[in-house]
């Protein structure tokens, strides 16, 4: 928690001590339209496939507009762990991601697909994605 004679640091805004928190703390952040707190569920040098058939975001320059562009829907995300697999300080996991929002139009925006993150421990114990396909299964072939 962040008192207000405090400076608050990237940790104060939600855990990022394990892959479910840093997960939670994700969904939070993007349905509250927050983009700091998004990125700081990513590592710095993160590639994030921001569709089918375009190049992926490299970097954290790249993945501010990516994000922002998802939150200029105002998006509702939900999102549900499919599968895992751990190796160390890296984790592989699959899972269900659903977004409703409302296009630049007005027009209601469903998306949803299954979705390939890699993350990692850093030497803090913390963790953060480093990679995130979540269209993975349009890339595929596989309905959502």
């Amino acid at each position: 928690m962040c008192w207000e004679w405090t400076i608050c640091s990237v940790s104060d805004m939600g855990s990022h001590n394990s892959v479910t928190e840093l997960n939670d703390l994700f969904v939070e952040t993007m349905n509250a339209g927050d983009l700091e707190g998004a990125l700081s569920c990513w590592d710095e040098n993160t590639v994030f496939q921001t569709g089918p058939g375009t190049p992926p975001a490299r970097g954290m320059d790249q993945l501010r507009a990516a994000l922002a562009e998802f939150l200029e829907l105002k998006p509702h995300l939900s999102i549900k762990e499919l599968h895992r697999v751990e190796a160390d300080d890296i984790v592989l996991v699959a899972l269900r991601w659903e977004l409703t929002g409302t296009g630049p139009d007005g027009t209601p925006v469903e998306m949803s697909a299954v979705d390939s993150n890699v993350f990692r421990r850093r030497a803090d114990g913390t963790w953060r994605i480093v990679i995130d396909n979540p269209f993975h299964s349009a890339h595929i072939g596989l309905d959502s």
